[in-house]
């Protein structure tokens, strides 16, 4: 079992999303942001039961609210899911409307930002954290509003760069990568946010309740990328398969289709088959496979 470290989100969670902890995420998120928070209230206490883990790759994310009244979500991602920006809207779009009830006026809806901490490499783009807005197409200068504010923070660019930490952001990120042992010695030095911050997870590292459930999530998502990479390898045998078989056959192409269509849902039920024996979820088969709960409520039995 590799080292845990704070990019384990349950790891992440419990230092930057427990009550009385309040002064490590606002310190982190007055770094990332570049601007001074003078409070900030996390919207929930930390629950690590296992319905929260029946997924074991559901989001795991830390809701705030700031002293000037901005929603804040923020989570620490290793796994890419290929479809980040669609996952980002969807949470964002949550957070944003569950201030108002139906009925009340639009003008409670509160300014709400989104930072996701990635553990891989997402956009082509040489800086490692990049921010958006709605921007107009040709007049770039002129935002829509900014009430909508996403960040993306790509580890894996910022520590190749290599370099010293220029400020508190860069600091805060080689704590939570945590690979650079002399640059986390370095930030821990020079902050003492971030020195409360490494106690907590010698703590947290040591404590075996904690421990089991951060090597639990760990375990699901290898689990969820072995059931990825399987997938991927199968489509790709599948369509092997079907290609050489097109060119070998001369009959109908109703026939053809109807053969191609036939093999492509044993190969879905193949893979739902295997991820089901790996313990993983219905929803997560559902997205890899394009078969329907009930579908796999019928192969399971």
């Amino acid at each position: 079992m590799k080292q845990l470290t704070p990019k384990n989100d349950i790891i992440f969670k419990k230092i930057f999303g427990s009550k009385g902890n309040e002064d490590i995420l606002k310190d982190l998120l007055s770094g990332i942001l570049e601007e001074k928070i003078k409070e900030v209230e996390i919207q929930k206490d930390l629950q690590l039961e296992k319905s929260e883990l029946g997924d074991k790759t559901g989001i795991l994310d830390i809701k705030a609210l700031t002293n000037n009244n901005v929603q804040i979500n923020i989570e620490m991602q290793i796994v890419n899911y290929q479809n980040m920006e669609k996952r980002t809207l969807f949470y964002w779009s949550k957070l944003y409307t569950q201030g108002i009830s139906a009925g009340e006026s639009f003008y409670k809806l509160k300014k709400t930002i989104t930072i996701n901490l990635l553990d891989f490499n997402y956009f082509d783009t040489k800086q490692y954290h990049t921010k958006w807005h709605i921007v107009e197409d040709v007049e770039k200068d002129k935002m829509l509003t900014d009430v909508l504010e996403i960040h993306f923070i790509e580890l894996q660019k910022f520590i190749k760069r290599g370099k010293e930490p220029e400020n508190k952001k860069e600091e805060w990120l080689y704590f939570i990568d945590n690979t650079k042992g002399e640059k986390v010695k370095m930030a821990v030095e020079k902050n003492k946010v971030i020195e409360k911050a490494k106690e907590e997870l010698d703590y947290l590292v040591g404590d075996e309740a904690t421990k089991r459930i951060a090597e639990l999530r760990d375990k699901g998502l290898r689990d969820y990328n072995g059931a990825m990479e399987y997938a991927k390898e199968e489509g790709l045998r599948q369509g092997k398969e079907e290609g050489l078989k097109e060119g070998r056959e001369e009959g109908r192409e109703e026939g053809r289709e109807e053969g191609r269509e036939e093999g492509r849902e044993e190969n879905k039920i193949d893979v739902a088959k295997n991820m089901l024996r790996k313990g993983l979820g219905i929803e997560l088969i559902c997205e890899v496979t394009n078969l329907s709960v009930e579908q796999i409520k019928q192969i399971d039995e």
